[in-house]
């Protein structure tokens, strides 16, 4: 077992690649934006909608207001810049028409595989050096690094902060 000093050490530097990789994901995400003429916002809405719909549920404009700290207003608007992009659709809720869902059209992922894909290959490559059990660990350890900076992000927008 390592001594506390070698556990300090490791931590800081995990902590260092995090805030790395952090940044960087923060550039390649700016960079997408750019090129694809959209709001910082508009790219953290539709990744927002993509992941809700891949997970079963796709998003409502509500969803986003509380993800996003947006006004109502500001959700609309950047929904509408979707919506003429080509990248998301609104739909009614089937059980709730006063309800709305915003899918993703098939834009949004063809753009994103497109800029992304290299990035999920070279992530690929990176995964193929550690075997299933490595995978594993490192799998949790995301989930819950993950799970900490959402509650982080949470405890800030707390009212009266």
């Amino acid at each position: 077992m390592a001594d506390d000093e070698q556990m300090t050490s490791l931590r800081e530097r995990i902590s260092d690649h995090l805030r790395r990789f952090g940044s960087e994901a923060s550039r390649v995400t700016d960079i997408f934006a750019k090129t694809h003429a959209m709001h910082p916002t508009d790219l953290q809405a539709l990744v927002l909608i993509l992941n809700a719909e891949r997970q079963g549920e796709p998003a409502t404009p509500g969803v986003l207001r509380t993800m996003l700290n947006l006004t109502s207003g500001a959700v609309t608007g950047t929904v509408d810049r979707l919506v003429r992009a080509g990248h998301v659709r609104r739909e009614p809720d089937a059980h709730d028409r006063r309800q709305i869902r915003l899918h993703h059209d098939a834009s949004g992922p063809e753009i994103g595989q497109e800029f992304f894909g290299p990035l999920g290959e070279r992530i690929d490559a990176a995964m193929a050096g550690y075997d299933a059990d490595e995978l594993a660990l490192i799998e949790r350890f995301l989930s819950s690094a993950a799970e900490a900076m959402a509650a982080h992000r949470r405890s800030l927008e707390e009212p009266g902060r």
